[in-house]
């Protein structure tokens, strides 16, 4: 079985590593310490049986990673382990696809369990969250005509933007070229009437079509 590990901290990283010899002690574990890496270890061809990773990271964080994946039409069951487990997150983390969410703060007897349940083809959230969505569905790969509201793609564009992330990492994360990001960014701009990303951003959450998901002011990527 071969699992990646997506978390910036070495540390977390050894400390999770040894988590999962527990859950088999077969177990290939490949570390990365960046989204970016992780999703470069997919492109090169690599395959794996789970994926694991943090949710709060410097530059592409885990839904980053979520959408990437899904974007290149990688069926792999992801969870995602925060030390936040605050109600958007984890809506944000079921909506995008991922098979799991488990909060640091379980008893690490409780950890072995839900990547066990999600090894197992179930999904693992918190107790206290009932009611989760499903996971989204892309619509197309191609351009989205321009018209009144955004399309599949333009929405996602959005959504990262939203997020804090630049034209390139949103390139990454989508799978798109960073100059193809730039044109649906062009076209979001006249949809809206507006001239920068940050007007951009407003309107969209003005009308709904985005959620709000920003990382609180002082909160540590972890």
């Amino acid at each position: 079985m071969k699992v990646i590990l997506v978390e910036d901290h070495r540390l977390v990283a050894d400390a999770f590593t040894a988590m999962l010899r527990e859950v088999d002690n077969s177990i290939t574990i490949t570390a990365c310490y960046s989204t970016q890496h992780a999703l470069t270890a997919f492109d090169s061809g690599e395959r794996f049986n789970l994926v694991l990773t943090d949710l709060l990271m410097p530059g592409i964080d885990g839904i980053g990673l979520l959408t990437g994946l899904r974007n290149r039409n990688i069926d792999v069951p992801v969870v995602i382990i925060s030390g936040s487990a605050e109600e958007r997150y984890v809506r944000a983390a079921a909506e995008q696809g991922a098979a799991g969410f488990i909060p640091k703060t379980l008893p690490g007897a409780e950890m072995i369990n839900g990547i066990r349940q999600v090894l197992a083809g179930h999904r693992f959230f918190p107790e206290n969250y009932l009611n989760l969505p499903t996971p989204v569905r892309d619509a197309g790969t191609g351009l989205d005509a321009l018209s009144s509201q955004p399309g599949e793609k333009q929405l996602q564009v959005l959504q990262l933007m939203a997020d804090g992330h630049s034209n390139k990492q949103i390139s990454q994360i989508v799978g798109i070229k960073e100059a193809t990001v730039k044109y649906h960014t062009s076209q979001l701009f006249k949809l809206f009437g507006v001239k920068n990303r940050t007007s951009c951003v407003r309107e969209a959450q003005e009308r709904g079509l985005i959620r709000r998901f920003e990382q609180p002011s002082g909160l540590s990527p972890t």
